[in-house]
């Protein structure tokens, strides 16, 4: 049925766009960047949700301003010695910090600090419209709040904006880079994103171009500039690992082999067999990742 309604949607905006390709790529970016209620969708977030109650009671939970309304922030003590390390996790699209607590609880018997932050339009955060810029102000948000974080974890979107905020240039948007930094099954390049967008609306070359173009208007940069990849070639300090499974099918395996282009301070580490979302919270993510933290 979605499958169904994103086709008739897209005809109906490449009609648009044969009288005025202009607002159809107005439309298409608007549907694009809109986020759904952050309500559970089905049984199994209701499970979820439901299963993370008594977790997400053991944080601490500050509301941030930013430009896009408030982002909610979820403070979690250390389990066990504390270490004197802070984490930031970042979910992905559609997600939220209430469906990441395996991964967190894992990181906290580290002995670490973990701020999980709910993005825009997601969780227990305001608005309805989620971009790269506005999950950048989110993160540096929580730099403001809770200053430096020893390492940055993301999933997803969550990654994609978390490598973006860590190297994006100085002079576009305020660049947080951590100690270290941790992405799961993330995309590396908005074109990519954009193109698989395009291609499930079936929206015609005249609207993908149209689309390409209101990302400009509304960022100030090309669509080719939203490559993760690429801003990580200027931080070869950074330590990164990239944990994906070959057989995800929502963001291509090809995602990760083109961060490791980024140069020699990138590690790629396949965790086949776990899928897109599977791989948050299993242990052998949790595994290699406390791995890497030491």
């Amino acid at each position: 049925m979605q499958s169904y309604l994103h086709k008739v949607a897209g005809q109906a905006i490449n009609l648009t766009g044969v009288v005025s390709p202009r607002l159809a790529g107005r439309i298409a970016f608007s549907l694009f960047s809109s986020t759904s209620s952050p309500e559970p969708k089905n049984e199994k977030e209701r499970k979820l949700l439901g299963l993370s109650r008594a977790a997400m009671r053991e944080a601490e939970l500050l509301m941030l301003p930013v430009p896009a309304g408030m982002v909610a922030t979820h403070r979690f003590p250390p389990i066990g010695e504390p270490s004197g390390k802070t984490y930031l996790v970042v979910h992905g699209w559609g997600s939220r910090i209430d469906y990441m607590q395996g991964l967190i609880r894992g990181l906290r018997q580290t002995g670490a600090t973990v701020v999980g932050l709910d993005l825009p339009g997601h969780g227990g955060s305001t608005g309805r419209r989620l971009t790269v810029p506005i999950g950048i102000d989110a993160i540096d948000a929580a730099w403001r709040q809770y200053g430096h974080f020893d390492a940055v974890i993301g999933h997803s979107f969550g990654g994609f904006v978390a490598a973006m905020s860590a190297s994006c240039p100085a002079d576009w948007l305020t660049r947080h880079t951590p100690d270290k930094l941790v992405l799961i099954a993330a995309p590396v390049a908005a074109e990519h994103v954009f193109s698989n967008f395009s291609g499930a609306m079936g929206f015609t070359r005249r609207v993908h171009t149209a689309l390409d173009r209101e990302v400009k208007r509304i960022a100030g940069q090309p669509i080719a500039f939203f490559s993760a990849g690429r801003m990580l070639e200027s931080v070869p300090q950074l330590p990164v690992l990239v944990l994906h499974a070959d057989e995800d099918k929502e963001v291509s395996s090809r995602a990760a082999r083109a961060y490791v282009g980024a140069g020699p301070h990138v590690k790629l580490e396949w965790l086949n067999g776990l899928g897109h979302r599977r791989i948050v919270n299993s242990p052998a993510t949790i595994d290699a990742i406390k791995k890497f933290l030491v």
